[in-house]
């Protein structure tokens, strides 16, 4: 369970999800099909280190991930996709809202075994730009869950902490 109060822990999770709320840049999507570790193919129980991703992404926009298998050193693992409503983009700040809310909710309970209100790790998500919710139709969130104790390897599934 972490030491810090909740009012501490969500706005340290404000300042995670706005940092690691991943945009997808149309022109690298459509670049990067051909790669791999692509974003737009990564999905649930894949594992990556969470600097390994934010080098690659060199300040920008993610274009793909360096997935390792999770018997490897990582500190970061896909553990929900859920997909946003069809419509017109609904806005940054709303799909940022709802990164947070889909990642920290129940999803994030049932994976890592702790309600995220009482558990030590933290949340990312990789959600969808305007840019790639008009060219390609993208809607999904993928969150992730990330160990600030070092490096892990194994799942962090269950990891009830």
């Amino acid at each position: 369970m972490s030491s810090s109060s909740p009012a501490l822990r969500r706005a340290a999770l404000a300042v995670v999800v706005a940092g690691a709320v991943v945009s997808l840049s149309a022109c690298s999507v459509l670049n990067s099909f051909l790669g791999e570790g692509n974003v737009m193919e990564i999905g649930v129980g894949d594992c990556f280190t969470d600097s390994e991703m934010r080098t690659a992404m060199g300040g920008g926009e993610v274009d793909s991930v360096p997935v390792v298998d999770c018997s490897e050193p990582h500190d970061a693992e896909v553990f929900h996709a859920e997909d946003l409503p069809d419509g017109d983009y609904p806005g940054n700040g709303s799909v940022s809202d709802s990164v947070d809310e889909v990642c920290t909710g129940s999803a994030f309970g049932e994976f890592v075994g702790v309600d995220f209100e009482e558990s030590e790790f933290y949340v990312g998500g990789f959600s969808p730009t305007v840019e790639s919710w008009d060219l390609i139709d993208d809607r999904e969130i993928l969150c992730y869950v990330m160990s600030d104790d070092g490096p892990v390897t194994e799942s962090l599934e269950g990891a009830n902490r």
